[in-house]
């Protein structure tokens, strides 16, 4: 048998190997002793470290040097007799790293490294980062360490300041980064486009800079020492911060806040992606500042489950970069408080919803808007307001709007008329969505993939519009959907007069839908593809 490494070129063969995994190159290590020496020698081979991958059932990290702790398999039956989930044997995986392993792979890649993605790295330690830098790994472009509670934020702090430089891509979701690394960061890092810091519990509006003439000026409320030489700002504690609080937590906050460093507004990174999901303690205060410090290049902003409120609308109005270039606005589960009274009647026009001048101020600048999150029991989402949306962003390709009481035909027929790009729609828990907004929607929404409907009291006379008109459909919720029949099902799966959404369709949930039959559930498997899902129960799924 030929030697492929003695065979190929020494070039061609490090091509061969970089489209493999790590993992599958420590397991190509012990082949022979001449395999290992070539494999360990070749640095580019270990310039991207990515363990992607979700925790398996019953996965653990192995000790073995072969599997170098990359990822633990286990074979699992997706068969459960109590459930009725039915299916065939598939592969769980867990991939996470001790320390040691990543000490292994900084001190084979050296300079040659740029990507380290670690999804889940509840392991890592100050020990696994500091590695990184000893072994001269500070040509990293990409920086992902998720679900990390031991690394330290001292550590991170000497990480941004020796690899910042280079990065353009950062995410440290759901660790325990405080505002002065961000701070650093953004000050550190002039490429960063991309920047995610979801569930990340002790960032706040103090992370971003705040505008003051052609500079802007970091604050901190935990953090007053500043690293003003590493930062490459200049401290200045006479500068008043120019943001008004509009909540009683943002005055509070306020009061010990303290003016740290300035810097030019040219030195900070072009951020095109900002994810704060989840970051609990991000108020309204945070929103002017990101936007005045980002607001010519942000693409997507996520704000979900945060302590903002609605009065975002109007902050978005009274930007100063008009249009933004705003293409995603993801707002799901924020508060309609408004903060004081004048405040709040500022914002609304009665029991009509947010005024008009703020609505049309909010659409003027966010006219290339491509997706829209605004559910969660908003009491403020109203036909106004989404009807206005989809006349002047019709570019819009997913809006989610789930548990928005107060929207009705009036919107629905509006989105069909205006945004027949649609794609992916959140219509559930609107109650006041019925047949007639339904079936306008679908009329004029034929490009969409994935639609939710559940609650909604719709008939089959919907699902036949379904059925008969939406031929891209991949996924279709209805639970809930009280009076639907068998038929309504049938007649999306496979009508009588055509194939319906039988090709296409992926995914079909009709959970405690009281008329229609679990027999249905097995008609709908034999005629849909076979890796679709069909659910019918919240304990089944056939």
């Amino acid at each position: 048998m030929i030697d492929p490494l003695t065979a190929l070129p020494a070039d061609i063969a490090v091509l061969v190997f970089r489209k493999i995994s790590l993992r599958e190159i420590a397991r190509c290590m012990s082949v022979s002793k001449r395999w290992c020496r070539l494999l360990e020698n070749q640095a580019v081979l270990w310039g991207n470290v990515d363990m992607g991958g979700a925790l398996g059932k019953g996965a653990a990290p192995l000790d073995s040097r072969l599997e170098m702790g990359f990822n633990h398999e286990e074979e699992t039956n997706d068969s459960d007799s109590d459930s009725g989930i039915t299916g065939k044997n598939s592969t769980t995986s867990a991939m996470l790293l001790y320390d040691e392993n990543l000490k292994t792979i900084a001190r084979r890649a050296g300079p040659a490294m740029w990507r380290v993605a670690l999804r889940f790295s509840p392991l890592i330690s100050d020990i696994g980062i500091r590695a990184l830098l000893d072994s001269g790994c500070t040509n990293l472009r990409h920086l992902e360490i998720r679900a990390n509670r031991k690394i330290s934020n001292d550590v991170f702090k000497e990480l941004v300041k020796n690899v910042g430089g280079r990065l353009e891509y950062v995410a440290l979701s759901t660790t325990e980064v405080c505002d002065r690394v961000v701070q650093l960061l953004l000050c550190n890092a002039p490429n960063l486009v991309h920047l995610d810091l979801s569930f990340c519990r002790y960032i706040t509006a103090d992370s971003f800079p705040v505008a003051n003439g052609s500079n802007f000026v970091f604050s901190s409320t935990s953090d007053p020492e500043s690293d003003v030489a590493e930062a490459g700002g200049t401290e200045d504690s006479n500068i008043a911060l120019d943001q008004q609080p509009v909540t009683e937590a943002d005055a509070q906050a306020n009061k010990h806040r303290h003016p740290v460093f300035q810097v030019d507004a040219k030195t900070l990174p072009r951020l095109q992606t900002l994810l704060l999901d989840g970051c609990v303690d991000v108020y309204n205060a945070a929103v002017p500042r990101v936007l005045n410090a980002f607001g010519k290049s942000l693409r997507t902003l996520d704000l979900s489950r945060t302590k903002v409120t609605m009065w975002t609308i109007q902050q978005i109005a009274a930007s100063i970069h008009k249009p933004l270039q705003l293409e995603h606005l993801l707002m799901n589960g924020i508060s309609i408080r408004m903060g004081s009274e004048e405040e709040e009647a500022m914002l609304l026009n009665d029991w009509l919803g947010i005024s008009t001048p703020i609505v049309e101020g909010f659409i003027a600048s966010v006219l290339n808007l491509r997706r829209l999150k605004l559910g969660g029991g908003n009491n403020l989402v109203t036909n106004s307001l989404v009807s206005a949306v989809a006349r002047s962003c019709r570019r819009l390709v997913s809006l989610d709007v789930h548990d928005s009481l107060r929207l009705g035909a009036q919107s629905m027929l509006v989105l069909g008329e205006f945004c027949t790009n649609l794609t992916q729609l959140n219509l559930s828990g609107c109650i006041g969505c019925q047949d007639e907004g339904i079936i306008g929607l679908v009329n004029g929404c034929r490009k969409l993939e994935a639609l939710d409907l559940s609650t909604l009291n719709i008939t089959d006379e919907s699902l036949r519009k379904i059925g008969s008109l939406l031929y891209k459909l991949e996924r279709l919720f209805l639970d809930f959907c009280r009076l639907i029949t068998d038929d309504g099902i049938k007649a999306v799966v496979a009508p009588s007069d055509g194939f319906g959404c039988m090709v296409t369709l992926r995914k079909l949930s009709f959970i405690q839908c009281r008329k229609v039959n679990d027999g249905v559930a097995a008609w709908c498997k034999a005629r849909l593809h076979p890796s679709a899902i069909v659910m019918y129960r919240f304990s089944q799924r056939r």
